[in-house]
């Protein structure tokens, strides 16, 4: 497993110019602030879920043409994004949701991120254990940081949007449910890297497919939990968990 993470996150580390390796700086970091699908039909009509999901930032090589440049892992190990869902009016056997994320530009540590987020979905649910969705997500952030040089600030302006398509299966177990879930989907990344100290602009626009698995795990009264493992092949690997309190109603995962 270890071989695998290092194979998948240091692919295209090797390659011809600068340019191109400070490209894949930018896709990865833009890629780290995706909005990852949680199990496809998961609220009822009305249904509110109100949580943390907290992202995690792996071991990222900033070398570009035989320079190291600082990237997000060597200022923290994960970032926390509040997020919001709310479960929309379907047809029958089906159910449709809205989401958003938001992170204000609050600086620690001399890093600062501003971000916004929106998903749109909708799941066949017949009522048993089986859903199935599709969901499409934007994604607009503002980052700025030291980067190549500790002590200026660097920005990276993200527009990133995409499409995804998952399936999950359902477990009741008591008061517990279990929803193993996974999906596949598509992101376009489109990253501007600005550099202070010269006032240079380094663009990336990439298209990244993206696969993705986890579970949810919802605890009454109304508590509900998601650990989830990301790959975007050639780009980015790595774990996102969230816990959310959920309103009342007919929550397919707590009824």
């Amino acid at each position: 497993m270890k071989a695998l993470f290092l194979m998948l996150v240091a692919t295209g580390a090797s390659a011809q110019t600068m340019i191109d390796q400070e490209k894949r700086l930018i896709d990865i970091h833009s890629l780290l602030m995706v909005l990852q699908p949680e199990a496809p039909g998961a609220y009822a009509p009305w249904q509110l879920g109100a949580g943390l999901e907290v992202i995690t930032i792996p071991p990222i090589d900033g070398t570009t043409g035989g320079r190291r440049q600082m990237t997000a892992s060597d200022h923290t190990p994960l970032f926390p994004r509040p997020r919001l869902a709310l479960g929309l009016p379907a047809p029958a056997d089906f159910r449709a949701w809205a989401g958003l994320a938001y992170i204000p530009p609050i600086a620690l540590r001399e890093v600062s991120a501003h971000l916004g987020a929106l998903e749109l979905g909708m799941a066949w649910d017949g009522g048993g254990p089986v859903s199935a969705g599709v969901r499409v997500y934007g994604v607009l952030a503002e980052a700025k940081s030291p980067v190549t040089d500790p002590s200026t600030r660097d920005t990276l302006d993200t527009t990133l949007f995409g499409a995804d398509v998952s399936g999950a299966y359902r477990f009741d177990l008591g008061r517990v449910t279990l929803t193993p879930f996974a999906g596949v989907g598509v992101t376009h990344v489109a990253g501007d890297f600005h550099v202070t100290s010269d006032d240079a602009l380094v663009t990336s626009r990439s298209t990244v497919p993206g696969l993705d698995a986890g579970v949810r795990f919802v605890m009454l009264p109304g508590i509900a939990a998601v650990a989830e493992w990301v790959v975007f092949p050639g780009r980015l690997v790595h774990p996102v968990f969230s816990i959310s309190w959920v309103s009342q109603g007919r929550d397919r995962n707590a009824r």
